[in-house]
């Protein structure tokens, strides 16, 4: 065979292939695009959901940060709602024995770009002031103590020298010695005690620990976690299976706990009170969320986090303003004054035989709202929810209403000099905040519950890593292992929306007679998904 006769077979046999690939191609739809974009969320209204001693410190750090000010309201709501605490209690009913407690449970969902933990740096400055204060404090007392405790020790030494002259001396009468006894007595029962340092918040502990702290510390503190996600991981590893039950039990805020350790010995908890606040980012969320939809692991703990925000990202732009310093300190002298302020003196009912803790009640209009609201969200909104996960978040609003109305009231005493009952005003704001909450609330659930849109989309990633290889099962995908396809149901949501957009078609393989093996559908990858590799822009 000559050189020309062989290039022209070579040609021919090119051209084959080519008319092959294109015909291949031809046989197959240009696939669509997977998005899965985020639910719509409302813009922050300063205005309807803030006091206005708050809303000017709170929306100028967020514009010179820049950063959404969600992010900053969030954390300021939950750290007032932390420092008060049990120290007193709000009944949502007139007649009723119903106590809420304002300790509140939040976080703010963004990625790592959003700035969250600057936001939540920023807005607990005035809790680190008075974290500084109370140590401050606490070092005078410590000192103030230990003059004491030296001179008590003293008089104890003197006392106790003297029994055991009396004892020693031949001249002894038995009625010095039990003067004597009775003088030491007297004496142990004036014995000095330490000072407490009041805590406010912690940032790492053990529920043993953190169960001493609220031994000492009544009204309750705040749980910080930059990571919220490494705090609700800590409770399922292997020895801290009684974390979980210790903080479900740590959120209603309103009922004693008693631990008994071996080493540590019995700590009785007068009143359990945590608040948990941090930030998380939205792929690890997703992570939780599979875990709590699925029916044995969810026993509630996510639908507490009720201050769960996920805003729109803030668009930057350049700010170099000095801080508006008397907004700021208005700001810090609401802390100080609710870190301790006397609920009676503010007009709180006292407690009695059946309210474990003063309490404040909603005026007649203030009541009126409340009422309102209640049945639109049991009447209404929740009946009319097709997602078990929401109904669920949606009933913890039953606290959520009365804790932020109670919050706000507080803050409103404090600025201006109020007393008394809860008025419209604050309830009004706290049914603002609930609704503002309950778009953000759908918006992270959203993330898992979109009807395997966010499935298809992580098995899209892979198919354009080439993670798979053509003619692939839904075993090969399962056993992966791989973020939102773990169960049969995620995967073969993802499959079935991949074939209806033009990614993959379904083959039957197998099954049609003796020694065919057992039926199997394999997918084959569309071949336009390949050849566009690197310019993921036309396929996601």
């Amino acid at each position: 065979m000559n050189k020309a006769i062989e290039r022209g077979l070579s040609f021919l046999d090119d051209a084959s292939k080519k008319s092959g690939g294109q015909k291949k191609l031809e046989n197959w739809p240009k696939p669509k695009r997977i998005t899965a974009p985020l639910r719509t969320v409302p813009a922050f209204d300063a205005e309807s959901l803030l006091p206005e001693v708050l809303r000017v410190w709170i929306m100028d750090e967020a514009d010179r940060m820049p950063c959404p000010p969600d992010f900053i309201a969030a954390t300021v709501v939950v750290a007032l709602g932390s420092i008060l605490g049990a120290k007193c209690a709000i009944k949502p009913k007139t007649h009723d024995s119903w106590q809420i407690i304002a300790n509140l449970w939040g976080g703010i969902v963004g990625l790592p770009s959003t700035k969250k933990t600057p936001a939540i740096n920023q807005a607990l400055k005035h809790l680190e002031r008075l974290v500084v204060q109370s140590k401050k404090s606490h070092q005078a007392e410590m000192e103030s103590f230990q003059t004491k405790k030296t001179v008590f020790e003293a008089k104890k030494d003197a006392i106790e020298s003297s029994i055991k002259k009396a004892a020693k001396s031949k001249d002894s009468i038995d009625t010095n010695l039990e003067d004597l006894a009775l003088e030491l007595q007297n004496h142990n029962k004036n014995t000095p005690v330490p000072p407490i340092l009041n805590r406010y918040k912690t940032n790492d502990t053990t529920i043993e620990k953190l169960g001493e702290l609220l031994r000492d510390n009544h009204a309750g503190m705040l749980v910080l976690r930059d990571e919220l996600v490494g705090l609700l991981a800590s409770w399922d590893r292997e020895g801290h299976e009684g974390d979980r039950a210790f903080y479900l039990e740590a959120w209603n805020g309103n009922a004693s706990f008693d631990t008994d350790r071996i080493g540590r010995g019995s700590i009785l908890i007068p009143n359990l009170c945590v608040s948990i606040f941090g930030g998380i980012q939205p792929d690890k969320l997703v992570g939780y969320l599979e875990q709590a939809t699925n029916c044995l692991a969810n026993d509630g703990m996510l639908q507490r986090f009720q201050i769960l925000v996920y805003p729109d990202p803030r668009i930057w732009e350049w700010c170099d303003r000095v801080p508006m310093k008397e907004a700021r300190d208005n700001a810090f002298k609401i802390f100080e004054t609710l870190a301790d302020f006397e609920p009676e003196s503010w007009g709180a009912y006292p407690a009695d035989d059946f309210a474990k803790f003063p309490y404040f009640c909603f005026d007649d209009v203030a009541q009126e709202i409340f009422i309102e609201w209640s049945k639109d969200l049991h009447c209404n909104r929740m009946l009319a929810e097709d997602h078990p996960i929401i109904q669920q978040h949606l009933a913890k609003y039953d606290k959520l209403f009365p804790a932020l109305a109670l919050i706000f009231h507080l803050v409103d005493c404090a600025s201006h000099g109020r007393q008394g009952m809860v008025n419209a005003e604050s309830a009004s704001r706290a049914g603002a905040w609930c609704e503002y909450l309950e778009a953000h609330a759908r918006r992270c659930y959203g993330l898992l519950i979109d009807d395997g849109l966010r499935a298809a989309q992580a098995l899209a990633d892979k198919i354009r890593k080439e993670k798979l290889k053509d003619e692939f099962t839904a075993r090969d995908i399962r056993r992966n292992q791989w973020r939102s396809l773990t169960t049969d149901e995620s995967i073969q949501a993802a499959l079935d929306w991949l074939e209806d957009e033009g990614w993959l078609k379904a083959k039957k393989v197998g099954g049609n007679g003796p020694g065919s093996g057992r039926r199997t559908t394999r997918y084959l990858i569309n071949p336009i998904i390949i050849r566009e590799k690197g310019n993921d822009s036309k396929l996601v």
